[in-house]
């Protein structure tokens, strides 16, 4: 019996060691105007810590994933002008990899982009009026800048309106930014991130039953649009969850089903 249960569990550590491909399903949230956004769901595989046997998560890679559209309505008071709603249209997360997550190095180097377009509609929520604004962006040297990577975006910078995003790369700190109302006054506003395994213990993170949490702050300004703010806090979440292969639970069903029959027929003896 002590045999058998030392057995399956060699069998199920094994299996979670070397399965460094890991499903997950998961969201990305894009919330602006204080927890007005837009959720976008989806589902994939994680190759994480380059394929060591660690289950303390330090590089995270994944192939996209997740995508879709939403639109935002602007409803809160001390925002609201001319803009009515912005539109993301389009929105996938391609495939990137953040190194440095929990344990490891700051997240430097992170580029996990998050593609697509956010409309400003302008005058009223239905959008036939809008300026489109890239979230991604060529830099002329080969790569990309923009939302989960960084950089700056702009639209209109020889016209009358100017719209920028300065966005941060993905990380697990808190991270704040700045929404001015129509009179001028600032609001600071803060987002966090966070990594926990199945006992929201950081060091099992990359494992079955392991979520983490990025942010990448995008702060956006804009000019030229009458009433409107010029500043408001576009705050990214991306948030997944690895769950068990159904390999692994039929292993463990029958690792499980094995070990009470066994104790059944030696209870009758």
């Amino acid at each position: 019996m002590r045999r058998l249960v030392l057995l399956l569990v060699l069998l199920l550590t094994a299996g979670q060691a070397s399965g460094k491909a890991l499903d997950w399903h998961g969201t990305v949230d894009t919330e602006m105007w204080a927890g007005q956004g837009v959720t976008l769901y989806g589902s994939g595989v994680a190759t994480v810590n380059d394929s060591s046997g660690s289950a303390h998560l330090s590089t995270l890679r994944i192939a996209g994933g997740i995508s879709g559209s939403g639109t935002v309505p602007v409803t809160d008071p001390l925002v609201t002008g001319q803009v009515k709603s912005v539109l993301g249209s389009n929105m996938n997360l391609l495939t990137g990899t953040i190194t440095g997550i929990s344990g490891g190095p700051p997240l430097g180097q992170a580029a996990l982009p998050l593609q697509g377009f956010m409309r400003v509609c302008i005058f009223s929520t239905g959008c036939i009026y809008n300026l489109p604004l890239n979230l991604t962006e060529p830099t002329g040297n080969g790569g990309i800048s923009g939302v989960g990577i960084g950089g700056l975006l702009t639209l209109g910078g020889n016209g009358s309106i100017r719209i920028s995003l300065e966005n941060a790369p993905w990380t697990i700190a808190t991270v704040t930014g700045l929404n001015q109302t129509v009179k001028g006054a600032f609001v600071t506003l803060s987002r966090g991130g966070f990594v926990h395994g199945a006992a929201s213990g950081t060091s099992s993170t990359a494992a079955d039953s392991g979520v983490i949490q990025l942010i990448s702050p995008s702060q956006v300004t804009t000019s030229g649009v009458q009433g409107n703010s010029t500043k408001v806090i576009n705050f990214n979440t991306l948030t997944l969850h690895f769950i068990p292969e159904p390999g692994l639970l039929l292993l463990i069903a029958s690792g499980v089903v094995g070990v009470a029959l066994i104790g059944r027929s030696r209870m009758k003896r």
